[in-house]
């Protein structure tokens, strides 16, 4: 469900046209600037005009725009839209990509399978001759009911799929299934599982512990030519090196392809194509390079719980994302802007190229915080974090005047927890970073970057069509 909920009336909207204003505040300013409100739980529901807002019992007044007959519902009948900070915007959301996925294996299959060959135009009943040929966790019907029309409108589907005909048709021999939340397609990453386990068990790992699939490979989909109750990557699983040779073989030799999918736009005239990870691809990747840190954007380090580490790719920010714990890091700029790496995959890269963990000789997170809640009734905590503060204050960029002692203890105790623990793990992983040699830094900056991009030595290869 994607309508107002109770819980949304307890803080502001984060993000929209009213970012910073309550839920009910919203209701009477979208009225006030004759702004539509959509009735139902997707985005494709009914555009209605809103009349009144009772905002001590929630009840919203409207009309649809067809009719002057006003009706009464209660908040939680009306989407969430992006002005209400919610929403799927543009480009679709968590509602929207079940729908689109799914709807364009069904597209995919009609031209693989039925016209193979590209298509200038397809109908509902030419999808539903291709349908046997998909594995998708949403029938058909229901994309075409529920999934947003603008993509059928400019032919979103059909440019994707026939760049994928144009590029992989011809190695396709027989009957293609397409996969979206299949069984087939849980067994690809069973796989993978699988060979992490044993990665994890050979004593020195390869993958970081939390590797999760989309970094090992980010299908959206997945194209094969073996029956769905076959599981053709269990036998592969022994190495890293077996597991993604297999997958780069199979997808050379017409067998399985993942897909990663993004919307192609409206001016486009087809969609593009890029493979990743092939093996080529991995030996002539790009390196990174670390420049310098920032305590927060400015220096000031009270000013913020995070630290910025500037790279010849782009910022990453730094911090706790989810309250006072979940430590992580999130790029800002260049190719992989938005790509996050968390904390535990951080400590897996200092640990593998520094030889040391960031927190503070901990091997966990949860045990550095409990250290800190600890040696802070003791005074340790703070006599340790000033300590910190003041080794690497200088090569801050930019650097500003050092706190004196007893100001900076005196702020840090008026803070809250989570301000404390991520500057905390902060300052333990610019100890563990700065420890090394610039070419040791730039290692790890490119293994991080890597990661986010899901390019690291042991991902594989998959296509993505945009």
């Amino acid at each position: 469900m994607a309508t107002l909920q109770t819980k949304d009336f307890s803080k502001p909207a984060s993000s929209g046209d009213y970012a910073g204003e309550s839920r009910d505040k919203i209701f009477l300013l979208k009225i006030k600037d004759k702004k539509p409100f959509t009735l139902g739980p997707t985005k494709n529901g009914k555009q209605i005009i809103g009349i009144a807002y009772d905002v001590k019992k929630r009840l919203f007044t409207y009309k649809e725009k067809t009719s002057k007959v006003t009706k009464e519902v209660k908040f939680s009948q009306i989407f969430k839209d992006k002005d209400f900070g919610g929403g799927s915007g543009s480009g679709g959301g968590a509602e929207d990509t079940k729908y689109t996925e799914s709807l364009q294996c069904y597209y995919c299959s009609y031209v693989f399978n039925i016209k193979k060959g590209k298509v200038t135009n397809v109908s509902p009943s030419d999808l539903k001759k291709g349908e046997k040929f998909v594995d998708a966790d949403v029938t058909l019907k229901n994309c075409l009911d529920n999934g947003p029309p603008n993509w059928i409108e400019t032919d979103v589907y059909i440019k994707t799929a026939n760049t994928l005909y144009e590029k992989h048709g011809r190695k396709m021999r027989g009957n293609v299934y397409f996969h979206r939340g299949s069984k087939f397609m849980d067994g690809v990453y069973k796989a993978k599982a699988e060979c992490h386990k044993i990665d994890k068990r050979n004593g020195s790992p390869q993958a970081p512990g939390s590797f999760s699939n989309d970094k090992w490979n980010p299908g959206d989909i997945w194209a094969s030519t073996f029956q769905p109750n076959q599981t053709p990557l269990m036998e592969h699983v022994g190495s890293w090196g077996e597991l993604n040779t297999a997958v780069y073989n199979y997808a050379n030799a017409g067998k399985l392809l993942g897909i990663s999918l993004k919307k192609v736009s409206a001016t486009q005239q087809k969609a593009k194509w890029t493979e990743f990870n092939t093996p080529t691809m991995m030996q002539k990747r790009p390196e990174y390079k670390f420049v310098h840190y920032t305590y927060g954007k400015t220096g000031e380090f009270f000013n913020s719980q995070d630290i910025y580490v500037k790279t010849s790719e782009g910022d990453v920010q730094f911090r706790t994302f989810g309250g006072d714990t979940s430590w992580q890091g999130e790029i800002k700029g260049g190719a992989a802007a938005g790509g996050k790496i968390g904390g535990g995959n951080v400590n897996f890269y200092c640990k593998q190229v520094f030889g040391k963990t960031i927190y503070g000789g901990f091997d966990s997170e949860k045990d550095y915080l409990n250290w800190i809640k600890t040696q802070e009734k003791t005074g340790k905590f703070q006599e340790h974090l000033y300590d910190l503060y003041v080794k690497h204050n200088k090569k801050s960029s930019p650097s500003k005047p050092l706190i004196p002692k007893n100001l900076f203890i005196e702020t840090l105790n008026g803070s809250d927890y989570n301000f404390k623990n991520s500057k905390a793990i902060c300052l333990e992983f610019l100890d563990v970073i700065m420890s090394g040699s610039q070419a040791k830094r730039n290692e790890f900056t490119t293994k991080m970057f890597r990661y986010a991009q899901s390019d690291t030595d042991q991902s594989s290869y998959f296509v993505k069509l945009y």
